[in-house]
C-alpha cells in the first residue's frame, strides 16, 4: 500500500459539461484522478478550505456518528478498481475491535480530510490508473464550476 494525500480538486470538461475530479498523489509521486459526484466534490471543497457550514453536511454527520459510537477512523484505503469504478474502505477502531466498512472513495476522502486521517492506495490500483502527471485539461475546481 502507498501513502497518499489529496493533491487537489479539479474540473474537467466533457461533452456533458464539467465533471469534478479529486486527485490523490502517492508517496512515489504518481497521481490518481478519481471522477466523483458534484455533491461529494462540494463536501471535499469545503473541507479542504476549512469552511464549516451552519448545519452539518452528510460527511460531518458521519464523522459525528462515528465519534459518538466511541470509534475512530484509523485510515481509508482505495483498494480496488473494477470496470472503471474505484472501491474504498473505511478502517475504524472501536475499543479493541477493527471494523472495515465498504465505501465510495469520494465519501472516504471527504471523511479523511475532516479527520486528518491517513489515506492509502493499493499499489495495484496505482499501477492500473495512476499517472506521472496531472492531465493538462484539468482546471481548478472553483474555476471550472465558477465557485
Amino acid at each position: 500500500m502507498l501513502v497518499a494525500e489529496v493533491y487537489g480538486l479539479f474540473a474537467v470538461k466533457s461533452v456533458f459539461g464539467s465533471s469534478p475530479v479529486v486527485v490523490l498523489r502517492t508517496e512515489d509521486g504518481r497521481v490518481l484522478p478519481i471522477y466523483i459526484g458534484f455533491a461529494e466534490a462540494l463536501s471535499i471543497y469545503y473541507a479542504l478550505r476549512g469552511d464549516v457550514p451552519p448545519r452539518p453536511m452528510t460527511h460531518d454527520l458521519m464523522v459525528d456518528v462515528i465519534s459518538k459510537l466511541n470509534a475512530k477512523v484509523e485510515k481509508i484505503v482505495i483498494d480496488d478498481l473494477i470496470d472503471n469504478t474505484f472501491y474504498a474502505r473505511l478502517v475504524l477502531k472501536q475499543n479493541d475491535k477493527t471494523i472495515e466498512v465498504d465505501a465510495r472513495p469520494s465519501d472516504s476522502i471527504a471523511i479523511a480530510i475532516r479527520l486528518a486521517c491517513p489515506i492509502f492506495v493499493e499499489e495495484e490500483v496505482m499501477d492500473e490508473a495512476g499517472s506521472e502527471e496531472l492531465p493538462s485539461e484539468f482546471v481548478d475546481f472553483s474555476e471550472g464550476f465558477g465557485i
